[in-house]
């Protein structure tokens, strides 16, 4: 009977007008209607009058471009389109075309199901009202058509059948169906349509562009799963925010990597994007009286006492320039433990103690007086925390920030309960080998402890927005402008700070053994992206997602650098080659590869960037995936050149 039944949703799908929408007439469509990555989710359930349950689950349906042509997914065919929208030629359709409502015709249909069953449906079709009717996917307006009549096959079934459909023109689909036959009773929902933002995501896919425009060039596209393929990428959890809301989101899982089985469920380490979450939950802490965010810390802790350095009592650490970075402490993030290992307590973590593989904590600047990055900092804070609430770290954020925002799959959860262990994107190297028990763990949980995935945290990213717009239940406009109002070099707490004419824009990083993680969002216009990635390859893929998405979505921020390609000669690339000395400190080396003709900057930590010329002043470089410029000075002969704002000199 599900066989059946799926026939005929099939054909319902494609005989809902897109074009012509009102109570009057609805036509056939055609296939201009349809548009790849269209997306329709029901869910179904068959049930006996004794209760029992014959079917139940869901069913999707989705347009693709297969070599050019719309197709369409139907269980596990893919038809093409133009197959199915073809004129309707039947005395007694499904669908008596142009539809109205009042109108009534006879349906008659024989078929055969998979195991040579032959059957005929005779029924009396009408068409009752055009109304508003609601369902889990929406509110629209839909046709009410009612059928009843009979239903027989070769093996002696005959049944009294009476169905009730409801599809909505808008969505050029059914919405809801309820049919019974003897005694079973077999219900369908609409619970998910996508249209427009599906087009968006598709596009996105499909045109990943790099940090250089190159003038009077044609683009240069590439797509998402060529690029999880070229850096060896093995998932990515992936949302884009639009008008305050999730327009749209995703896990890509790159097919080389077979052993994964990911779902939108599944949790990626957030590492740093854990310091922002952590911070906004402090933040209703002070506003609920619990904290004061200006109190000198060491009166929050009692099983640990900072060592003496820069502070004073006039001048303490408090919790508002640790979550600030301008506490003073020692700067520098963490490189977790294998899971083989002994985790450390978060006292042994701020002391250092033996099996601590970071330095213990130390106030080695004034406070209030140097922007520092300071992961250790966060530990402090966390031991406050859990001193003041005499409660697990974990389940602190539940309550103050994660349950408020509905973030159902994160948690702050180290090491994860086993239960939890079958969600884990495990993480990967950046020659794309899976991490040693597929990832590290981190006593540190406010710094880097956070698991997520990038609906979660665009969830995150939204509430702060409305909280700015005055429109969130958990951050009030007051909390929001407070912060906003202390940017210091850029940062807000942490949080990159873009400003532009109509855009207002805060931004986030962050990078664990295995996972590269950003989240963006423009406070003015509600636009944004959040990106998990499990490689350590992760942060290119990441910065061209923004751009791409910046350039599609016309953001206000992640401008791409256009610049106008230049030809030198061979002989003078030659001569730019060598050892150089970087600010005084850094020593990077310049060569040239005679079978591309071009040259590339190699970095210590084995970073190597090809270096494309481009016009400009000085002899001019740029390398087109991150944007980094390079120009060797005329005035030294070209024996130095400038990068970062800061000079390197070549080595005799």
């Amino acid at each position: 009977m599900k066989i059946y039944i799926k026939l005929c949703l099939a054909l319902l799908l494609f005989n809902a007008c897109k074009g012509q929408i009102n109570s009057d007439a609805t036509s056939q469509p055609t296939l201009s209607d349809y548009q790849e990555g269209e997306k329709w989710v029901w869910k179904y359930k068959g049930v006996t009058t004794k209760g029992e349950v014959r079917s139940q689950g869901t069913d999707t349906r989705k347009i693709l471009d297969v070599n050019g042509e719309l197709h369409i997914t139907i269980s596990k065919d893919t038809i093409p389109v133009s197959d199915i929208v073809k004129p309707e030629t039947s005395e007694t359709p499904k669908y008596d075309w142009p539809l109205k409502v009042g109108k009534k015709w006879v349906y008659e249909e024989n078929w055969t199901s998979q195991d040579g069953t032959t059957g005929k449906q005779q029924m009396n079709a009408e068409v009752l009202f055009y109304k508003e009717e609601t369902v889990e996917a929406g509110t629209f307006m839909a046709y009410t058509i009612h059928y009843n009549g009979n239903i027989t096959n070769s093996r002696g079934y005959n049944a009294v059948v009476d169905e009730v459909w409801l599809y909505a023109p808008e969505v050029k689909n059914f919405i809801k169906l309820t049919q019974k036959q003897d005694d079973f009773v077999y219900n369908e929902e609409l619970i998910e349509y996508s249209d427009k933002s599906l087009k968006s995501k598709v596009q996105l896919e499909k045109q990943i562009i790099g940090k250089v425009k190159f003038l009077e060039e044609p683009e240069n596209f590439s797509t998402i799963a060529n690029k999880m393929v070229d850096y060896k990428i093995p998932a990515l959890s992936l949302a884009v925010i639009n008008d305050g809301k999730i327009e749209w989101a995703d896990t890509y899982q790159n097919p080389g990597f077979s052993e994964q089985n990911l779902n939108s469920s599944s949790i990626f380490q957030a590492a740093s994007l854990s310091k922002p979450v952590t911070f906004f939950a402090a933040l209703r802490m002070h506003t609920a009286g619990e904290i004061d965010l200006d109190e000198n810390i060491e009166n929050y802790v009692e099983s640990y006492q900072l060592p003496q350095g820069k502070q004073t009592s006039e001048n303490p650490v408090t919790f508002r320039n640790i979550f600030a970075h301008t506490s003073g402490i020692t700067s520098g993030g963490y490189q977790g433990y294998a899971k083989d290992l002994p985790i450390p307590s978060d006292i042994d973590v701020l002391k250092g103690n033996e099996g601590v593989n970071s330095p213990k904590i130390e106030v080695i600047s004034t406070p209030n007086e140097i922007l520092a990055y300071s992961g250790g900092g966060y530990t402090l804070a966390e031991v406050a925390l859990q001193g003041i609430f005499n409660e697990e770290f974990s389940t602190i954020m539940n309550q103050w920030v994660l349950e408020p925002i509905g973030m159902k799959n994160s948690q702050f959860t180290q090491p994860l309960q086993p239960s939890d262990s079958s969600k884990v994107a495990k993480g990967y190297t950046s020659n794309g080998v899976v991490l040693d028990g597929g990832w590290r763990n981190h006593p540190e949980q406010a710094a880097a402890g956070l698991w997520s995935n990038a609906t979660d945290l665009a969830k995150f990213l939204i509430e702060i927005y409305k909280g700015y717009q005055g429109k969130s239940t958990v951050f009030s406009k007051s909390e929001i402008q407070s912060i906003l109002n202390q940017e210091r070099d850029g940062h807000i707490y942490g949080l990159i700070v873009d400003r532009s004419e109509n855009g207002f824009a805060i931004t986030h990083y962050g990078g664990n053994a295995g996972y590269r993680t950003g989240m963006t969002i423009d406070l003015n216009t509600g636009k944004g992206l959040v990106y998990l990635i499990n490689s350590d390859n992760g942060g290119a893929l990441g910065n061209e997602l923004l751009l791409s998405a910046s350039q599609l979505y016309n953001w206000n921020h992640f401008k791409r650098t256009s610049v106008e390609r230049n030809q030198l000669d061979t002989t003078l690339l030659k001569q730019l080659t060598g050892k150089y000395k970087w600010n005084n400190q850094v020593d990077l080396s310049v060569s040239f590869n005679e079978n591309t003709n071009q040259l590339s900057l190699q970095f210590p930590n084995g970073d190597t960037y090809n270096l494309i010329p481009v016009k400009g002043e000085e002899i001019s470089f740029v390398n087109p995936n991150t944007g980094v410029s390079v120009q060797f000075l005329k005035s030294s002969e070209f024996n130095s050149f400038m990068l970062y704002g800061q000079t390197a000199v070549k080595l005799k």
